[in-house]
């Protein structure tokens, strides 16, 4: 069998139902690094204070998995042996890997890692984060990004300093820094002084709402879209580190 028809006959397929899958997900942000994911489970504490968790892969009713993946726009390919996993490592985004080929070919997958709750839902591994993003403060170049971004106004108000000379603006982190959230864009929000006293509860998901669509993937179809250009990203880079890439 050539290797477009092997591919063409993974995507998508059905997983075998007498088998144990794990659901994992490889792709490359637009910063360029590589990021991998799959369904978890907590295990313990790496450091209570700072809310980093121990997380291992879950076992998953494949069935249900593939089911969503493709309402919500994505793909997958179904892993089975170790010549499939060398095909789902070469082309990325979502994996239905079976529990076997997972443990011999990828196990630095699937074991215990430290995680922090990201800042719009799921996991991420520490080791992907910069040292920055557990800063307890923004650098000035940070807090600059953010006031930009909302406009040089209050997001809650929409007041800003050009219109009134009482308002001073905050950066706030809408995951408190105490409870592992972290110091990136994603978890930061413009708001003014009065505003930020005001708010209770301290910390309020629904902030995540305020800020600017362009900067969070809210709805299906950014998902979706990211999650391609992730997959796409991946099989570009995967593309130059094979033979004649360049």
């Amino acid at each position: 069998m050539i290797l477009e028809e092997r591919i063409a006959e993974l995507y998508n397929g059905q997983p075998n139902p007498e088998s144990k899958y794990y659901a994992i997900t490889i792709l490359v942000d637009s910063d360029g690094n590589l990021n991998s994911s799959c369904y978890s489970h907590w295990v313990g504490w790496a450091d209570l204070d700072r809310r980093i968790e121990l997380r291992e892969a879950s076992l998953i009713r494949a069935d249900i998995m593939a089911s969503w993946w493709l309402e919500i726009g994505q793909g997958y390919i179904v892993v089975n042996s170790l010549e499939d996993i060398s095909l789902f490592l070469l082309l990325g985004g979502n994996g239905l890997v079976e529990k076997g080929v997972a443990k011999s070919a990828i196990p630095e997958m699937i074991e215990p890692s430290p995680v922090v709750q990201s800042n719009a839902g799921g996991f991420v591994h520490i080791e992907s984060l910069p040292k920055s993003a557990f800063n307890r403060a923004p650098t000035p170049k940070l807090r600059m990004q953010v006031i930009q971004r909302d406009d040089f106004r209050c997001r809650i108000c929409g007041r800003r300093p050009a219109d009134y000379v009482d308002v001073e603006l905050h950066i706030h982190h809408i995951r408190p820094w105490g409870i592992g959230g972290l110091t990136q864009d994603e978890n930061l929000i413009t708001l003014c002084h009065t505003c930020h006293k005001g708010l209770d509860p301290h910390y309020n998901p629904s902030l995540f709402d305020l800020i600017s669509p362009n900067e969070r993937a809210s709805n299906a179809e950014n998902f979706a879209n990211y999650y391609w250009e992730g997959v796409q990203r991946y099989q570009e880079t995967m593309l130059k580190t094979l033979p004649g890439g360049d």
